[in-house]
């Protein structure tokens, strides 16, 4: 990240760990922060736009009561390349996953993928229907 992080995380109201994870988002992407808060609040401003067509209150109004600002917050990160969103995922973030991100795809498809991590960190960390059979894991389909 670039040394003005202080000062864009700053204006943002972001603490430093979020401007880290910020900014971990944006190096995947390829991306500046600068280049994806853009894109955020673009997106905010067509919805702004497609409201105020409905004759339904605009963003000035969401924001004089606060309530709807995580709804605004939601909207913006709904503009960026990716359709993801924050989620409670339980593998520790300070813990590097053992799987690239073809495995992961190839694991929740139906393949079978090496655990090349510790068995423990595979029965206590990995959630969901998991598997292991022969050091391979996968997951089991309902």
């Amino acid at each position: 990240m670039s040394d003005d992080t202080d000062i864009w995380a700053t204006a943002i109201g972001l603490s430093a760990e979020q401007a880290e994870q910020f900014g971990r988002v944006a190096a995947e992407l390829e991306m500046s922060p600068a280049e994806i808060l853009k894109l955020m609040v673009e997106r905010v401003i067509r919805l702004d736009r497609d409201v105020s067509r409905h004759a339904l209150p605009s963003l000035k109004k969401w924001l004089s009561t606060g309530e709807l600002a995580d709804d605004v917050a939601e909207e913006a990160l709904s503009g960026l390349p990716l359709n993801i969103r924050p989620s409670g995922f339980m593998w520790p973030s300070n813990k590097p996953f053992p799987w690239t991100a073809e495995e992961c795809k190839a694991a929740v498809i139906g393949y079978e993928v090496k655990w090349p991590g510790d068995f423990d960190d595979f029965l206590n960390l990995l959630r969901g229907l998991w598997e292991m059979d022969e050091g391979y894991a996968f997951l089991k389909q309902p």
